[in-house]
């Protein structure tokens, strides 16, 4: 069977809690595959890059991924598209593709901090975005998403609660 690549919007870096753990979130973005999410869980470092670069903040001097997207843009035909895969069960992986079609593995965290950059095309196998991407709360059921007001709440319950309060 071949795999078909389907689209996929950078929608941003959130803070996976209560592990506090950067994820950067992808949505599928094609008709039907946009309640599809999936998170990356990326570095500090890597976040901050994704990051900055969604929001055109440019730093003084060029980081790893700036220079990264330089070299390949004006060495390697530019960047024509990213590739987010598995890796293995819990780990994605990256392939960057080269304008010349030259490919390259990397990090899907570095994948996806120089797609930002370059603004290029960011995809993922339709069979695997439909297996791991999931649809949040609001999509799925139309309810209100969670509020900080909620989560602080119900952890102030569970600091508080007793065995007896859950029978």
């Amino acid at each position: 069977m071949e795999s078909q690549l389907v689209p996929l919007d950078v929608v941003g870096v959130r803070i996976e809690l209560p592990s506090k753990q950067p994820v950067v979130v992808l949505r599928g973005a094609e008709p039907g595959l946009e309640n599809l999410h999936v998170a990356v869980l990326v570095g500090p470092a890597e976040a901050n890059a994704v990051a900055m670069a969604m929001e055109k903040k440019v730093p003084p001097r060029p980081m790893t991924h700036d220079l990264l997207a330089e070299v390949m843009t004006r060495l390697g035909s530019g960047v024509r598209s990213v590739e987010i895969g598995m890796l293995d069960s819990s780990t994605y992986r990256g392939t960057i593709t080269l304008g010349s079609g030259r490919s390259f593995d990397a990090r899907a965290s570095d994948a996806i901090a120089v797609a930002v950059r370059v603004q290029c095309l960011v995809t993922m196998d339709r069979e695997m975005l439909t297996r791991v991407g999931i649809t949040p709360r609001t999509a799925a059921t139309g309810q209100r998403p969670i509020s900080e007001d909620e989560i602080r709440e119900f952890r102030r319950f569970l600091d508080n609660a007793e065995p007896e309060d859950f029978e």
